[in-house]
This record gives C-alpha cells, sequence and structure tokens, in this order.
C-alpha cells in the first residue's frame, strides 16, 4: 500500500497527514513552562510499520543552570550538558531528519512547544499519543508513558531520558493505530465525525484510518481484520438476571467467638492476608461491631491508623448479612476506599471464608448514584441531535468506543475533561428521565442502573458512598435496596457531604442547558425537546386531529424563539450582577460574599430579584409549551399493544422522556432560584462565589445544620448504624462529632493504633516561632525549613493551610536545599498529586510541600517519608460562607463559635495530618509543629493531648534540625 494511499484530508488546520512513515519525537527539558525552561535532550526515530529505520539523539547545553530535581529525575549530570552542543547548533539537524513527516510523540505539543520555545518551529501534523490513549484505553487510572506500554503490552516505559522513550513510544503509536485499525467500520466512521467536530489532535488518525477502505490495514499485522462489531449490537439480546437476596427469618446471631477466631493470629484472615501481622485492636473492633448487630445498637468507633479496621467490620457484616438474608450497606467518602473495598478487601475476605460452608459464597457489589450510568435509551435518541459543541462531541466520541467494552456503564471508566463531563448528564439513568416499565433495556436487563440494582439487591454487602447513601435517603430508596444497617467510614466526612447533598448551586450554564434541552439554533436547525416533539406530531399526524395538533406545534415552536432569547438575556443579566455583588462584598478581589439580610436589602438585590422574576416568567411561558406538546404527543402515541423495541415506541419514548426530563429539570431549576433570590429559609445558609480558574460565577445554598436531617432520614430507619474513623475525637471525647451528625445514644468505642508511637514518634513543638501572622513568622518558617530538611535529607512531607503560603515558602527554599543535594516538590508547581506522592515515595532526598487533600490520603511507608512538618493550625477561613454562619448560629444558641466549633474541627484536620506520618509498625519519624499557639494558647492543649502518646519534646526552632536529625537515623555512627 502506498503512502498516498493513507493519506486523508481531515480539515485539520495542520492540513494532511501520513501516517506511514513518521518520524517519533521526545524532548527533555528542565521544566515545562516553554517561555522559561530549556531542551536539556532530544530524541528522534523515523519508523514505519513499526519498525525504527533510522535514530537521532544528543544532549543540548542550557544557558541556565540545570536544577537538581531535573539532574536526578533524569539522569543527567551537569557535566554531561555542559560538554554538549547548543541548540543553535542542532536545530538545523533536527529540523532536517523531521522534515514534512508527522510527528508522534506523547503529549507531543510540549515538546514541539519547547523546540519552538527554542527558535525551532515545527508546524508539520502531529499525534498526540497521550491523548489517543485516553480515547483507545478508557479504564487507566492514568495515562503516563509507562501505563500505556504496561497496559498495550509493550516492553520498559518512561525513564525521563529522550532515547529511550522515543522507544517506547514508537512501540506505544504502533499498538494504539492497531487498536483503531480493529474498530468496525460504522464505529470508525462515527468517531472520525466526532474526531473531527470535537477538534481532537487525534481526529486526523481516524479520519485517515477510516479513510483507508479496502486498501487494508496500515501495519498489516496478525488478527489486525478482527474487527469488532458497532457496540449496538451488544445490547439486542436480554440477559440473565440475578436473584434477589431472600430473608432466612433467623433468630441466630453473629458468634463473637467465631469472629475472634477469623482474626487470630492463626485464623482464616491471618493466613490470607500477606504480611499479616496480629492486632488485638482490631478485634477490639470487630467484637463491638458483632454486639452493634446483634443489639441492633447505634456504635461510633475510633479506630487509630494500622487497626486494620476495614476487616474489623467487614466480616462481621458479612456474616450477619448471610445468617439473615439481609443488605448491610457500607459507604465511603472516597473513591479510593471505595475501590480499595471492593476490588481489594472484599475479594481478600472471600478467600478467607472461601472453605466455609456458610459464608464462604457471600456476595458484594458496588454501588453509585444514578447520574453516574449510562442510560442507553437516552444514548441512542441523543445520536439523532447534532452534537452542541466540541466538548459534546468529545464525550460522544469517547462514549462511542467505550460502549463496547464497558460491563458497568460508570462514566468512572471514561476519562472526562470539565467541559466534556458537563455533557454528560443528558445521556445519564437521573431519575427524571426514566420510565423503567416501559424501557425495553431495563426489560432486557441491559440498562446499566438497574442492573447495578439487581446486583445490589442479590448482595450481601454492597459498597456504596455517602453521597449515594445520603441523596437516596432524601428521594425514598429509589437505588439502594432495602436496608436496616449501615457502615459509615470515613466518618469524619459525613457532615460535609450532608451539607453539599442538602443544598445546591447555581450557575449559568445550568440556565441555558435547561434553555438548551427546550430548543437550540445549530446553525438554521432547530434542536431540543420542542422541535422533537413538533417533529414527531408531524410525522404521526393521524386524520384531521392529528393534523391540527401538528400545524399547532408548528405555531408554538415558531412563537417561542423570541421568548427564549429574552431567556438568555435576564441570564446573563443575573450572573452579571450576582458577580457585582462579590465585588461589593469584598473589595480586596475575594471569591465569595454570603448573602445576608443586609446583602438583600440593597438596591443591587432588587435589580437581582427583578432579573430572577424575569426567568421565571420566560421558562413558564416556554413550560406552557412544553406541557402542551406532552399531552398532543401522549395523544398521539402508538396503538396498544406496540412492542417496546417498535421503532415507532422507542420514538415516543423517546420524545415524551425528553418533554417530561425538560419540564422537571426546569421546574427545579425555577424552584431552586426563587428559594435562594426572593423567598430565603432561615434553616438555610447563602453565599455568591467565583471561580479561582475559569470565573465563572454561582449562587449556593446550604443548611445551616445538617443533625436533625441525619437523624430523620438516615439514622431513625436502621437497626443499627456504625460510624468510624481515624479522627472522631477531640480532647478524647466524641461529643462533638455525635452532636453534629445527630446520631442517638450510640456506644462509643476507641480502639487505639497498634503502632508504639512513643517509641516511633518524635513530636516536636518549637516554643520560639512567631505566630502565624507575626511579619517574622514566614522568614522564620523559612530558615527553620531549609535547616530541618538539610539535616533529614528531606524525606519530608511539609503541610500548609493555604496554597499562597506553600508557593511562597517553595520559591524561598527550593534553592538552597537543592544546592544542599534535596529535591524540593510542591502541589500545583511539579506535577499532579499522585506524581508528587511517587516522586516522595520512590526517590531520595526528597520534600513535598502540600495543602488541602495532602492532609489525609497520602499513605508513604518507610523512611520515604520520616518528617512531617505543620506549619500552621489547620483553622477554617473565618469568611467561609458556612463556617461563618454556623459560628454565629452556635452563639445565638449560647455557646462559643471558636471553641465550639473552630477548634474541634481544626483538632479533627490536624489528626488527620499527622496520620500521614506513621504508616506502618516499622515506621519511625518526627512530627514538627511549627505554629507556636499549639504552647502559647490555652486551646492549643486540645491539638497535644488528640495525638497518641509520642515522646514530647519542646524546644527551640533552632533545635529542630539536630534533634530531628538524631531522631530519624540515631545510629552512633552516624554521619557528622
Amino acid at each position: 500500500m502506498s503512502t498516498a494511499a493513507r493519506t486523508a484530508r481531515t480539515g485539520d488546520p495542520r492540513g494532511g497527514m501520513t501516517l506511514d512513515p513518521v518520524v517519533v519525537l521526545d524532548v527533555e527539558a528542565t521544566g515545562m513552562d516553554p517561555k522559561r525552561h530549556e531542551v536539556i535532550e532530544i530524541a528522534l526515530a523515523l519508523t514505519s510499520r513499526g519498525r525504527v529505520l533510522e535514530r537521532f539523539s544528543t544532549l543540548v547545553r542550557p544557558r541556565q543552570r540545570l536544577s537538581l530535581d531535573i539532574s536526578r529525575l533524569t539522569g543527567i549530570s551537569l557535566d554531561e550538558v555542559a560538554a554538549a552542543p547548543s541548540f543553535t547548533e542542532i536545530s538545523g539537524d533536527v529540523k532536517r531528519f523531521i522534515g514534512t513527516r508527522t510527528v508522534v510523540g506523547h503529549s507531543v505539543q510540549m515538546d514541539l512547544a519547547m523546540l519552538r520555545g527554542a527558535g525551532l518551529g515545527i508546524d508539520n501534523p502531529w499525534v498526540d499519543t497521550f491523548h489517543l490513549a485516553t480515547v483507545m484505553l478508557h479504564d487507566l487510572p492514568h495515562y503516563a508513558l509507562s501505563a500505556v506500554a504496561t497496559e498495550l503490552g509493550v516492553a520498559g516505559g518512561s525513564s525521563h531520558r529522550a532515547s529511550d522513550d522515543v522507544e517506547t513510544t514508537v512501540e506505544v503509536f504502533h499498538g494504539l493505530i492497531e487498536r483503531v485499525e480493529r474498530l468496525d467500520p460504522l464505529t470508525l466512521g462515527q468517531l472520525a465525525t466526532y474526531a473531527r467536530q470535537a477538534g481532537w489532535p487525534s481526529a486526523a488518525i481516524f479520519a485517515t484510518v477510516a479513510g483507508m477502505g479496502d486498501a487494508g490495514p496500515l501495519f498489516d499485522v496478525p488478527g489486525s481484520d478482527e474487527r469488532q462489531g458497532p457496540h449496538e449490537l451488544r445490547f439486542l439480546t436480554a440477559r440473565d438476571r440475578p436473584e434477589p437476596l431472600r430473608p432466612t427469618n433467623s433468630k441466630g446471631s453473629v458468634k463473637r467467638a467465631e469472629v475472634d477466631a477469623a482474626l487470630s493470629p492463626k485464623g482464616t484472615v491471618s493466613q490470607t492476608v500477606p504480611g499479616y501481622e496480629d492486632r488485638p485492636q482490631q478485634r477490639q473492633m470487630a467484637r463491638a461491631v458483632t454486639a452493634a448487630f446483634n443489639d441492633r445498637k447505634n456504635l461510633v468507633v475510633e479506630a487509630g491508623t494500622g487497626t486494620g479496621k476495614s476487616l474489623a467490620y467487614l466480616l462481621p457484616a458479612v456474616m450477619h448479612a448471610v445468617e439473615h438474608g439481609e443488605t448491610v450497606v457500607v459507604s465511603t467518602n472516597t473513591l479510593a476506599l471505595q475501590d480499595q473495598l471492593y476490588q481489594k478487601d472484599v475479594p481478600l475476605l472471600r478467600r478467607a471464608l472461601a472453605d466455609d460452608p456458610r459464608f464462604g459464597s457471600f456476595e458484594a457489589a458496588l454501588l453509585k448514584g444514578r447520574t453516574n450510568y449510562l442510560c442507553l435509551r437516552r444514548w441512542f435518541a441523543s445520536r439523532s441531535q447534532p452534537a452542541l459543541d466540541p466538548a459534546d462531541a468529545g464525550m460522544r466520541g469517547k462514549v462511542t468506543l467505550w460502549l463496547n467494552q464497558t460491563e458497568s456503564g460508570d462514566r468512572a471508566e471514561l476519562r472526562l475533561d470539565g467541559d466534556e463531563e458537563s455533557h454528560w448528564r443528558p445521556i445519564s439513568a437521573e431519575e427524571h428521565a426514566c420510565v423503567a416499565s416501559r424501557c425495553v433495556y431495563q426489560q432486557r436487563n441491559q440498562c446499566f442502573l438497574f442492573r447495578a440494582r439487581r446486583e445490589a439487591e442479590s448482595a450481601h454487602v454492597v459498597i456504596a458512598n455517602h453521597a449515594l447513601v445520603l441523596s437516596d435517603a432524601m428521594a425514598g430508596s429509589h437505588v439502594l435496596p432495602e436496608y436496616r444497617r449501615l457502615i459509615v467510614d470515613e466518618a469524619h466526612h459525613l457532615e460535609d457531604q450532608a451539607t453539599k447533598q442538602f443544598g445546591f448551586s447555581l450557575d449559568e450554564r445550568a440556565f441555558h442547558d435547561a434553555i438548551d434541552a427546550a430548543l437550540r439554533l445549530e446553525g438554521t436547525v432547530m434542536v431540543g425537546a420542542l422541535p422533537m416533539a413538533a417533529d414527531y406530531l408531524r410525522l404521526n399526524a393521524r386524520g384531521e386531529t392529528g393534523k391540527r395538533r401538528a400545524e399547532a406545534a408548528e405555531a408554538r415552536l415558531r412563537g417561542r424563539q423570541t421568548s427564549i432569547a429574552d431567556a438568555r438575556r435576564h441570564i446573563t443579566r443575573l450572573f452579571n450582577l450576582l458577580d457585582g455583588v462579590i465585588d461589593a462584598g469584598d473589595a480586596r478581589g475575594g471569591r465569595s460574599t454570603r448573602v445576608t439580610g443586609d446583602v438583600r436589602s440593597t438596591l443591587a438585590w432588587v435589580d437581582i430579584e427583578d432579573a430572577g422574576a424575569a426567568i421565571d416568567a420566560a421558562w413558564r411561558a416556554i413550560e406552557t409549551d412544553l406541557r402542551w406538546l406532552l399531552d398532543a404527543v401522549e395523544a398521539a402515541e402508538p396503538e396498544p399493544g406496540t412492542a417496546l423495541d417498535d421503532p415507532a415506541m422507542q420514538q415516543f419514548e423517546d420524545v415524551s422522556s425528553a418533554l417530561l426530563a425538560t419540564v422537571r429539570d426546569g421546574a427545579d431549576l425555577m424552584v431552586k432560584l426563587q428559594v435562594t433570590v426572593g423567598s430565603p429559609s432561615q434553616e438555610m445558609v447563602y453565599w455568591v462565589e467565583r471561580s479561582p480558574v475559569a470565573q465563572r460565577t454561582s449562587l449556593h445554598a446550604a443548611p445551616l445544620q445538617v443533625d436533625g436531617v441525619l437523624r430523620e432520614q438516615v439514622f431513625s430507619r436502621l437497626d443499627t448504624a456504625i460510624l468510624t474513623s481515624a479522627t472522631i475525637t477531640t480532647d478524647g471525647s466524641f461529643a462533638y462529632m455525635v452532636e453534629r451528625l445527630g446520631i442517638e445514644e450510640p456506644k462509643e468505642v476507641a480502639v487505639p493504633s497498634p503502632f508504639d508511637y512513643a517509641r516511633s514518634t518524635l513530636l516536636f513543638l518549637t516554643d520560639d516561632m512567631p505566630e502565624p501572622n507575626h511579619p517574622r513568622y514566614s522568614t522564620q518558617l523559612q530558615r527553620t525549613l531549609i535547616d530541618t530538611l538539610i539535616a533529614t535529607e528531606g524525606r519530608a512531607l511539609v503541610l500548609f493551610t493555604s496554597h499562597s503560603a506553600l508557593q511562597q515558602t517553595y520559591h524561598a527554599i527550593k534553592r538552597p536545599l537543592e544546592d544542599a543535594g534535596v529535591i524540593v516538590l510542591g502541589q500545583r508547581l511539579d506535577g499532579n498529586p499522585r506524581q508528587l506522592i511517587e516522586r516522595l515515595r520512590h526517590s531520595s532526598k526528597v520534600v513535598l510541600l502540600g495543602t488541602a487533600s495532602f492532609w489525609e490520603g497520602v499513605d508513604v511507608v518507610g523512611a520515604a517519608l520520616s518528617l512531617l512538618v505543620i506549619t500552621k493550625l489547620p483553622f477554617s477561613v473565618p469568611t467561609d460562607p458556612i463556617f461563618a454562619a454556623r459560628g454565629e448560629l452556635i452563639e445565638e444558641q449560647g455557646g462559643h463559635p471558636f471553641f465550639d466549633y473552630a477548634v474541634p474541627q481544626a483538632v479533627l484536620k490536624f489528626k488527620q495530618g499527622f496520620g500521614r506520618l506513621i504508616r506502618s509498625s516499622g515506621d519511625r519519624g518526627v512530627c514538627a509543629v511549627l505554629d507556636g499557639r499549639v504552647l502559647t494558647k490555652r486551646y492549643g492543649r486540645s491539638f497535644v493531648e488528640s495525638l497518641p502518646d509520642c515522646t514530647l519534646v519542646v524546644g527551640s526552632s533552632r533545635d529542630l534540625a539536630a534533634d530531628a536529625a538524631a531522631w530519624i537515623d540515631p545510629a552512633p555512627a552516624r554521619r557528622r
């Protein structure tokens, strides 16, 4: 096959693209900013049909000093680059090697940008294997070159050396093209169209391969003609349905002796768990959980780090569920823990119980909220409508590929960016759009949501999340099966999740989406529920009555365009006015302003109410037409007895469901608008917020208190609720958490960590640090960090409470520490959280600066994390709208907002941060608190006493370096 036969014109601004031969490119640089950083290595490979024909590689001498971080990451020494040619000397060779060929690389846009920044502009067509991998390989946790290579069975991986990475990229490109060539012509054609509309970097790939026609595959590899069929074929036949769980009517109870035996040193669990360590604390917690199940009581358990709490509650939960034939729901806050439970802990427990005739066959299921699942009926109906914008086309392209592979239909398997994510909801299984009794996919058990629900109904343990449990409780159990026993892990997040679930937010896009769902213009074509219904009535006009209905529908459609334009104008005006509220509320450019009675009494708010009323009136007119059309469409329903899979019935269902969903969504939006703007509740707090990146303004509402709602909607319906976390108590008491969450009369159990903190952990409190608001604080913090991190050779995590403080410290300490051989990595500055934690875990002499999410979830075992520095006590920002409103409420009720709310909340986060240090019984480390308030303020004792019994030292910040180094490495022969 000739090169010309493989060339396709795609409308891409880069012009034509050839896929054989291509030049694979990789660049190593001093950083990721083409304006500031420089190329230090470049490698090229000319490849044809997966074979390398020619190579070129060279180091490049930068003008600026090579940082220690980059040198250690790449393995390129200062001497090597000093002896290398400058970029000017090799740029001509690079340009000649590339010529006019297509350039391929992993995140190749960055490589080309670095070359352009160095003065060499390459305008050739290009293929980004990173983006192509996100499309073709939907289920990877990340898309680094090494991960993609592993998935494709390619040897090697990312080495941070250009020549090695080029060799890997050649194989990755080859493997991805093979996958594209296996697509059937229909899928490939759809994908090429969506990719072009989305403006994907890989669009030309699909157009090129689709344009081959009968020319055959590009690489002529064995098996490349074994194409998969269109995904539509997967959903034409019925699937088997699992039997629901049946109550056993047993009066038996979980035997404490059996639980103890399974978790004992010679028990079935210990023989299954790799690296098992005997943990009496785990058995203590398991006994408490067992008693709660048997006695139908509530339980709150603080389980210290290393307890093994997952198995401590899963084992008695499984035994109870099997004995009684009922479902136990386990709820987590994070996806990471949900996945760990379902993919690691549940299979481990199943292996441990495999030989037990009673419990060995227990079933478990993973379940999420409705909108996480794709609705097949909505998906196939949506394809008759043009894509709204490039992001919509991109989402559709990814779904087109994914549907031939997914078993769950869970959008978490897809890698959607923020804009693509916004188009997911119209094809999701949200309640308003679902009429299950009339859905052919539900009848065939092909519906992803109902399949997940049926699996949950047959499971003894259902792994859910806080958001689903809370939304399901409010809605009246529409997704979760019936259950009377609930285990809430990561319970310290339950109040925040309840605040989100029982509140809401409104942004400009939500209103425009509601209008779009009714009617929008795509050039000269009208799409949306209104024109869809009008077309349906026109095509199904039977008799004079049907013709009159069709004519009336067309008239309503023509007359509605003006009011929709008015509605859009009022929406824009409303959010411009709300933006002004933020500016007026904080002259310093703040991000949010609480909407209090004083704000509502201003003339500016009168204008906001006027704009809100205008939007509501415009929507009422649209809703009138939608309801009229819904009645008209239902009057034109196919004849009784028409099969659900008949095209006429499917068309009717698509149109009526679209109308109903549009009416309900719009009505819900207008109710929320009315509540927030014109009729606020005394039980809610309201605020206007501007996002820091996109600068989009939104209006928010949240409950002042959630304890009553949790008590009424969740806990009162249960026989047993078990709340657990590593951080529940403050000042040794459960009172704060129990009161905030509204759980009634629980038994309280504090299970200590099995780790010997007195021997493993030095808690160093500085007595000479200025308070954080003092002018000298930053300078002394930086000096203390430099001295200490040099002494400990990094191996540290430094926690901040604000990103601005992190950035300031990062820039101040980076150069001195790198001069001493210690690499400094900063959150948002040197990679994503996963990359940064991996660098800390696997590299030597590294310090990681983090904030927000780094206070919990970081799990680095061993010497790589030997020093934890808490720079400032983690109090919430006083101006945060919810925090401020709840503080005022506590004061009105006679309490003290600071001591009764701010301090306990900060203590819990402080404990979470401390928990990052010791992750195994063999760990040893230092926790340094560089906030003098822990000693000078009377509330400081609450923070110290919330921690396990460590070896405590109170001393000068000048002594921290020597004390920390001596504790981490206590050997007498330690280097001087």
